[in-house]
């Protein structure tokens, strides 16, 4: 148990989903939180677990968060990892009839000798816990002050996207296909039984589907965008020993490349894939 240790709830007269995507754009915070916490969106990762977030709470107490956990409309969980304070803290998202329960947990420790001597003298678990209240008040005039648009896009047929589920890629060859998105990027690969492989990235699916008939991939067309954690000159050394071309950029005038932070490869169809270096 840390020397901040909490647990508070508020009961919102909204929709759930409507209350979770608001606790989750990280990047609004600024909107409802007191003044005084600062939060910069450091690196926000496409699936979510893993995004970094700065934090700062006055002038002295700063610290490093990681996003570690979620299931959509109920749970946001985020560790404490660096600075002032490392633990663990929780956002629950509870349906009722009336709206949404919404519950902030935290445990964390203080990583700072002074914080700690001042956890010695003040209650730091009962202050945390009047702060929260603030910012359950802010989150609550923050949804009012906004729910007229959220209402128009959700209502009379307005479609609630989660993501995307997958993607579809033609292929004249769906082993050979497999095999070179394994062998090169060492995705996994899923069968459903009827002849298709999907490429599991992350929490994103790109399905192989064998083309029907013949159809040459536009040449030109970059199919999508690969972010790759491993360095660029490891990644250009790995594609050379595995015999895959680097080309320096897209083959038509208009999009030639200048970024020396992407590269594009192509797979066994001529699909034309881009590779760029992940920004931390």
């Amino acid at each position: 148990m840390g020397e901040l240790k909490a647990k508070d709830s508020v009961l919102l007269n909204y929709p759930v989903d409507y209350v979770y995507r608001t606790v989750t754009d990280i990047a609004s915070y600024s909107q409802w939180w007191p003044h005084e916490v600062k939060s910069e969106l450091e690196y926000l990762d496409p699936a979510i677990i893993g995004t970094r977030i700065n934090v700062q709470n006055g002038p002295f107490v700063k610290w490093k968060s990681v996003v570690s956990g979620f299931k959509t409309n109920r749970l946001l969980a985020i560790d404490y990892v660096e600075g002032a304070w490392i633990g663990k803290t929780a956002w629950r998202f509870e349906e009722t009839s009336g709206g949404t329960k919404l519950t902030m947990e935290i445990d964390i420790s203080c990583n700072r000798l002074w914080l700690k001597a001042v956890s010695k003298i003040i209650n730091l678990s009962r202050m945390h816990s009047k702060q929260i209240t603030r910012i359950f008040a802010n989150l609550g005039k923050h949804l009012g002050r906004n729910f007229e648009d959220y209402n128009k896009q959700n209502s009379y047929g307005g479609i609630s996207v989660s993501g995307i589920d997958h993607l579809i890629l033609h292929v004249s060859d769906i082993n050979r296909s497999a095999s070179f998105y394994k062998d090169v990027f060492r995705v996994e690969n899923l069968s459903n039984g009827t002849g298709e492989i999907s490429l599991k990235f992350g929490s994103q699916k790109i399905m192989l589907v064998l083309q029907k008939e013949t159809h040459a991939p536009n040449k030109d067309e970059v199919i999508f965008r690969m972010a790759l954690n491993t360095p660029l000159d490891k990644v250009r050394a790995i594609l050379k020993a595995k015999g895959v071309e680097v080309l320096p950029g897209p083959l038509y005038a208009s999009a030639v490349n200048t970024n020396n932070d992407m590269f594009f490869i192509k797979d066994p169809d001529g699909y034309l894939i881009a590779l760029v270096q992940t920004k931390n």
